[in-house]
């Protein structure tokens, strides 16, 4: 693995200023994260640890009706909040329905929007991957692709 910077910023406005810096990424359960790291796939210069930022675990009703959900928001949190699941049901039952409750209740909202591709050629290094590495071609194209969504 891949030697990085640890930064544990203590405010909103360090955490973005910690991650400005080319190859950084953010850090909160890290479910995905530290998968890809593991497989070589992702390879950052530094972590930026938001998990103890102030204000990003709250989900916040808003005067105008709309809900505002921080990025360290526990997907079995948002699910269960009343007020969500009442406004928003097919994305609560979504939330309950997309993984073992495990997950569920440590992926974060946040991790869930960055997560990266899902494809079995992205995770394979060995693969060709315009996602993972963009030019080098894409061996979904030509390979086991009956499962994919989309392809192009």
């Amino acid at each position: 693995m891949k030697t990085f910077d640890y930064v544990k910023p203590d405010t909103i406005a360090d955490a973005i200023a910690a991650a400005a810096e080319p190859g950084s990424v953010y850090l909160a359960a890290g479910t995905n994260l530290l998968d890809l790291m593991k497989g070589g796939i992702a390879r950052p210069n530094r972590l930026v640890d938001i998990t103890r930022v102030p204000g990003l675990d709250r989900i916040k009703r808003l005067p105008d009706g709309g809900i505002r959900i921080g990025a360290l928001v526990r997907n079995a949190d948002l699910a269960q909040d009343p007020d969500f699941a009442r406004t928003y049901p097919a994305v609560a039952e979504a939330l309950l329905s997309g993984a073992s409750a495990q997950l569920r209740n440590a992926a974060t909202v946040g991790g869930n929007l960055l997560q990266r591709t899902r494809c079995g050629y992205f995770h394979d290094a060995a693969s060709a991957c315009n996602k993972r590495n963009p030019g080098s071609g894409c061996d979904a194209r030509d390979g086991e692709n009956r499962l994919h969504a989309v392809l192009g």
